[in-house]
């Protein structure tokens, strides 16, 4: 840790929150049968919980404007 880190966790009596935030999302596409699993990473800053299914999409596909293909049936911190 950080002598910065140290002095944020004293300073309000709390860690600092973590990098990064992974969720393990079940998701339906539509047009397949079955359920999916996936692991996905969300860095503050950069993206949000509200991106996973544009993040899962542009992994799928090459593009993350097809999201609406994907239905979150499941999302949950690991």
């Amino acid at each position: 840790m950080t002598a910065r880190g140290r002095e944020d966790r004293q300073e309000n009596g709390r860690e600092p929150p973590p990098e990064r935030y992974g969720y393990l999302v079940t998701y339906a596409v539509r047009g397949e049968p079955g359920v999916r699993r996936a692991e996905v990473t969300v860095v503050p800053g950069y993206s949000q919980e509200e991106d996973v299914p544009r993040i899962l999409a542009a992994r799928l596909t090459g593009r993350a404007t097809d999201a609406a293909a994907l239905t979150v049936l499941d999302l949950r911190p690991i």
